[in-house]
Order: structure tokens, then C-alpha cells, then sequence
């Protein structure tokens, strides 16, 4: 290879959600003698409305962050093309890799630039009934295009096989799942004491937790119906709620919540900046969703040693293997039992299961295996070295 292979990753925003913080995860940790890695942002830190800033991600070392500052809306994509053509003569990247809606202004920019396009698909859309009028339409849009992608990935197996049944076909398709920073993730009794000292939880109290933006999908009121289980057998039990929504949707779940007769039970912090001492604070996570790829909540509180109870959606079951329990889509009372069980266990036990859930994300699911993976999927798009036809300059 005559120079390093430039990246030009694309996605909306810089935000705590889930794909932002694997996408930032992944830039970092790229060989950076083979790699020159850029991430671009539509948004400038702070002025997406839909997430809070995600700050660690500002102090990505070696990874060149880009801030479009685009206005919201598609007039926005017109103001911004001069800046977007701009650093694209600055950059040269030999590919473009779109993430979430970034992947149709990749394609856009390939067709343009003549250069290799990889598509980052981070759902199994198998849900369709929770996309709107225009999710829906792009959704169609994305399958039709999908044979003009040089590349795409899947962070699941399950979003794989969903996508090729509603047609999606490229010359190449594969699955790299998700990786989590096991140094940063893992188990560590301190944070999480202080953060059940912030939300007012004693040591001893059990502690169920849902870690999830709040969006139908996620399917909070199933957990709560579970929590109204759990209350009568585990009096003492505290619940938690982590994560933001609209304003609406998060009003509508409190009415849920003092409906079932809860209210006093659960905990709504919103989003958190400090996810490991968060994970750390709990005794166990729910996954209540109907719709998911690869869920990051569950790799990352299984890196912190904490078991998970997941419904039968994207590729939760093949991450927790046999260290927790699956319950099928809605079943409150499944998920209940689930728990009760996990509470019942000895001592002894929760230790074992705790180091079992961690040793199988060391084992399957590590950044480096993400880094890994993806450097060979993108390496090749060029068989052959020297590569490319235009290392020093736009084709």
C-alpha cells in the first residue's frame, strides 16, 4: 500500500447514544500505521437536539473529528454542500462509511468522487410498524440502492438476514459485531456504590435496570409491568430507568408508572455521562425491546459483570449465551420470573455468573475484535496492493 487508507467516516450526530459511542470507539482503536481516520458530524457538539453530548468522545486520540454544523432539515444539506465538497478535497478519502442516515450522503459522495462506499446498518428493522411515513421511504430507498454499495456491514446477524428478506443486496455483505472497551467496562464495586449514593439506592438493595432511550421500541411498558410483578415479591427492590426521550413519550411512561402503582419504585435519571458506574450500580439489566441489531447495553453491563434478562430481539441471545435468561417479546411475566430467579441465587453464584458474563465479552465481543474485523473488510475493497488509482488526488 503506497500510503495509509483514508476513512471518511459519516453519521448525524455526536451524541451518547449507542452507535456514536461505537462508532468513536472503533476510530480510536483502528491501526493507525495502516488507518488515517476521520469522523464526520453533521452536528456540532451540543446542538442535536436529539441526545445529550457525548464529552469522552472530544478526546479521541488520533482520530480527526469534522463538525459540519449543518441546520436542521434537507435545506440544510444544500447550505452545508460547499463545506461538505471542501473537506472532501482536504481529506482524499479512499472510502466513505456512512453510519445511520449517513449512509445515503456516502453513496451521494462515492457517485461523485468515484470512491469505494461501505454502509454501517446498525438495526434489524423488523419492526416496520415503528418507523414513520419517511423512515419508511428511505428505508425502500436504502434496499433499492443497496447494489451500488461497495460494502456493508451488519452489527448483527439478525440484521442481516432481516434486511436481505426485504431485498437489500450488495456485492459484498457481512456481519462485524459490536466491541466494547473492556478496560473501560468492567466490574468495579466504587463507582457504582456512588452512583446508588446519587440516586439514593443502600448497598443492599436490589437494583433492576433498563438502559435504553426512551422509544417504543424499547418497549419500557413491558418492563414495567414487570416491575409491578416484581414488587410484590421483592418489596425492597428499586428499579431504574436510564436513558432520554422526547418530552411526550417520557410523560406518557410516568403516567404508565403511576398507573401500575409504581411510582415510588423507579427511578427516570435520564441519560448518564458515567455508563460504567452506572452498570456497576446494578444487580441485573432488562432488555425489554421488540426491536434491535446488536443492543450495547447488554455487552457493555456483561463487560461490568452484571447479568442481563433480554427478549428474544436482534442478537441479544447470542450475546449473553447461557449467563442470563430470554423471554419472548411483551412477556412482562417471563421477565419477572427471569429476575426472581437471578435474585434468588447464592452468594457464590452471582459471583460465578458475573465472571462468566464478563469472560464471554473478553472472549467474543472486545473493541479489538471490532478494529480487527473491520480493518480486513475494509482492506478488501482493494485486493491487490498498491491499491488505488489516486493517491494524490480526487479521482
Amino acid at each position: 500500500m503506497n500510503h495509509k487508507l483514508r476513512v471518511l467516516f459519516i453519521i448525524p450526530s455526536f451524541t451518547t447514544g449507542g452507535a456514536e459511542r461505537q462508532l468513536c470507539v472503533l476510530a480510536q482503536h483502528m491501526d493507525q500505521d495502516q488507518f488515517d481516520v476521520h469522523v464526520l458530524f453533521y452536528y456540532a457538539p451540543g446542538t442535536d437536539t436529539n441526545g445529550k453530548k457525548w464529552q469522552e468522545g472530544l478526546d479521541l486520540s488520533g482520530v480527526n473529528l469534522h463538525f459540519l454544523d449543518k441546520r436542521p432539515g434537507p435545506i440544510g444539506y444544500l447550505a452545508a454542500l460547499p463545506r461538505i465538497l471542501g473537506l472532501m478535497y482536504r481529506i482524499r478519502p479512499d472510502i466513505l462509511h456512512g453510519y445511520m442516515d449517513g449512509n445515503l450522503l456516502a453513496l451521494l459522495l462515492g457517485f461523485l468522487f468515484h470512491k469505494r462506499v461501505v454502509w454501517g446498518i446498525r438495526r434489524t428493522s423488523q419492526d416496520l410498524s415503528q418507523l414513520n411515513r419517511l423512515n419508511l421511504c428511505l428505508l425502500k430507498v436504502d434496499i433499492w440502492l443497496s447494489p451500488f454499495v461497495d460494502l456493508i456491514i451488519f452489527n448483527s446477524e439478525s440484521g442481516r438476514l432481516s434486511y436481505g428478506r426485504m431485498g437489500m443486496r450488495s456485492p459484498r455483505m457481512q456481519v462485524v459485531p459490536n466491541g466494547f472497551d473492556i478496560d473501560q467496562f468492567s466490574p468495579d464495586i466504587s463507582p457504582g456504590t456512588t452512583q446508588r449514593q446519587l440516586w439514593g439506592i443502600p448497598d443492599d438493595v436490589p437494583l433492576i435496570g433498563i438502559v435504553a432511550r426512551l422509544h417504543p421500541t424499547k418497549d419500557h411498558p413491558t418492563f414495567l409491568r414487570a416491575v409491578q410483578r416484581l414488587s410484590q415479591e421483592w418489596p425492597t427492590a428499586k428499579f431504574v430507568c436510564v436513558g432520554d426521550g422526547s418530552t411526550e413519550y417520557a410523560e406518557s411512561l410516568r403516567i404508565h408508572t403511576k398507573s401500575l402503582g409504581v411510582s415510588d419504585r423507579v427511578i427516570w435519571p435520564g441519560t448518564c455521562s458515567q455508563m460504567p458506574a452506572v452498570y456497576n450500580a446494578l444487580t441485573i439489566l432488562v432488555l425489554s425491546s421488540t426491536d434491535e441489531g446488536f443492543p450495547n447495553a447488554v455487552g457493555e453491563a456483561m463487560a461490568c459483570g452484571i447479568p442481563c434478562v433480554v427478549t428474544r430481539v436482534g442478537d441479544a441471545a447470542r450475546i449473553i449465551g447461557d449467563t442470563g435468561f430470554v423471554a419472548e417479546i411483551g412477556d412482562d411475566e417471563a421477565i419477572a420470573n427471569a429476575v426472581s430467579t437471578l435474585l434468588r441465587e447464592s452468594g457464590d453464584a452471582r459471583v460465578a455468573r458475573g465472571r462468566a458474563c464478563r469472560q464471554r465479552i473478553c472472549a467474543s465481543f472486545s473493541v479489538q475484535a471490532l478494529a480487527r474485523n473491520t480493518e480486513q473488510a475494509l482492506m478488501a475493497l482493494f485486493p491487490g496492493s498498491p491499491k488505488r488509482d489516486s493517491s494524490n488526488g480526487m479521482s
